[in-house]
């Protein structure tokens, strides 16, 4: 439809139709601008706030005294507003008693009947919009975690609950951690309705004592138990992400202890996390001869592919002569490099901690590995594949050319 497109006038009600001309243009151009996909919410919504606007203004011209629940739209009582006429008032203007009634019954072709009201279930199954709060992390400044005291026990079965969760599953340790320490205890007794089906929910709860039903209704039939939960149990997960209404009813059949986490706090442990990370490897990539050529932007694509991965004390990392084809960020621990010559003996050449690098030149091609790296101790790194960074930036070779100088510098390192 045209944005521009305007109703026409209907001159029977000149002033009435002013006003609904004017409604419906207004919600016309705002959804030719936003081009909803639910035609008949967004509808409801612009009529919804316009009431409210509606509303809030009367209820600033009324005189003191006025009850503000008489505004009710369905309050079914006769209302009088400053400026509107009353048909009962004797002290009014009586040139509108002139008018003849009999016209305007004959001009009325509405029914009398009254419009039902909606049921409560009305709109249960349609589907509805779902948003979340806009958040910002706090750039290097002191972020100030959760922690709620919990026995070594309880947190292990917070992280069995939920270590299968497509939401948790992906997280790493640090984060993890986080999570489980930001939960904090609910107890409820039973029959409490833990949370109830179309209510906008913000917790996320894993079941740590007790027992509970978990009821769908559909349209206006009776709800249905269609799982339950015990200890070890978690539900609601989906409010983690964004305010959606619930989608069931769930009720505690016994006394019950949960765990309980709220959306915000979830999504700043993954932002805060995440943009810690972010400002740290940015950090140690600027200390790679190989990238060095890189603009900012190009490192912070490469910041957010890196992944983290672990070494248990003793394990190798990479091991000589192996073709490599990741290059390792050290985030903690240290890492011990040997080297073992034609005869066959090794001999320690180095040791590197946090902030240092290696396997970097498989990056550039996949000549086999020159020293063997083992942990020296529970080692995390932040590693990115040869085909994932060439996926993302292309060729390392053609970047190093960027700089001439430090084009020969790395040749001339790998011929040595």
């Amino acid at each position: 439809m045209d944005p521009a497109f305007s109703f026409s006038q209907v001159d029977e009600f000149p002033s009435q139709t002013d006003e609904y001309t004017q409604i419906l243009t207004e919600l016309h151009t705002e959804y030719c601008r936003d081009q909803p996909l639910d035609v008949l919410q967004y509808c409801a919504n612009f009529f919804n706030q316009r009431l409210q606007e509606q509303r809030a203004s009367l209820r600033q011209r009324l005189p003191r005294g006025f009850e503000a629940n008489e505004l009710h739209p369905l309050s079914g009582q006769h209302q009088e507003f400053p400026g509107q006429i009353s048909d009962n008032d004797d002290d009014k203007d009586n040139d509108f008693e002139t008018l003849d009634d009999s016209d305007d019954e004959e001009r009325d072709e509405f029914s009398g009947e009254l419009i039902p009201m909606m049921p409560p279930s009305y709109g249960r199954d349609r589907r509805t919009s779902v948003s979340a709060e806009s958040m910002a992390p706090t750039q290097g400044r002191d972020f100030v975690k959760t922690v709620i005291p919990k026995s070594p026990e309880q947190c292990a079965r917070i992280r069995e609950s939920v270590e299968n969760n497509f939401l948790f599953r992906n997280l790493d340790e640090e984060q993890y951690q986080d999570v489980v320490d930001a939960m904090a205890e609910k107890r409820l007794p039973s029959k409490e309705h833990v949370i109830e089906q179309g209510a906008v929910g913000d917790y996320f709860y894993v079941v740590e004592q007790g027992t509970l039903d978990c009821y769908i209704a559909k349209g206006d039939a009776e709800p249905v138990k269609v799982t339950n939960y015990e200890a070890g149990g978690s539900f609601g997960e989906l409010a983690l992400m964004y305010n959606a209404p619930r989608a069931a009813t769930i009720i505690a059949t016994s006394d019950v202890v949960l765990w309980a986490l709220d959306r915000v706090t979830f999504r700043t442990i993954l932002m805060e996390n995440t943009s810690r990370k972010r400002r740290m490897y940015e950090t140690f990539l600027e200390e790679i001869d190989l990238l060095k050529s890189l603009e900012s932007y190009e490192r912070y694509k490469i910041a957010d592919a890196l992944e983290s991965v672990y070494f248990e004390e003793g394990q190798q990392v990479v091991v000589q002569g192996d073709v490599g084809d990741q290059f390792y960020l050290i985030e903690t621990g240290e890492a011990v490099f040997y080297k073992t010559d034609s005869q066959g003996n090794t001999r320690e050449v180095n040791r590197y901690g946090r902030g240092c690098f290696f396997g970097e030149l498989a990056l550039l091609n996949d000549s086999p590995r020159a020293v063997t790296v083992v942990a020296n101790s529970r080692l995390k790194c932040a590693t990115l594949g040869k085909k994932a960074f060439t996926r993302l930036l292309g060729p390392v070779l053609d970047i190093l050319k960027r700089n001439s100088e430090n084009y020969h510098t790395i040749i001339n390192k790998q011929s040595q």
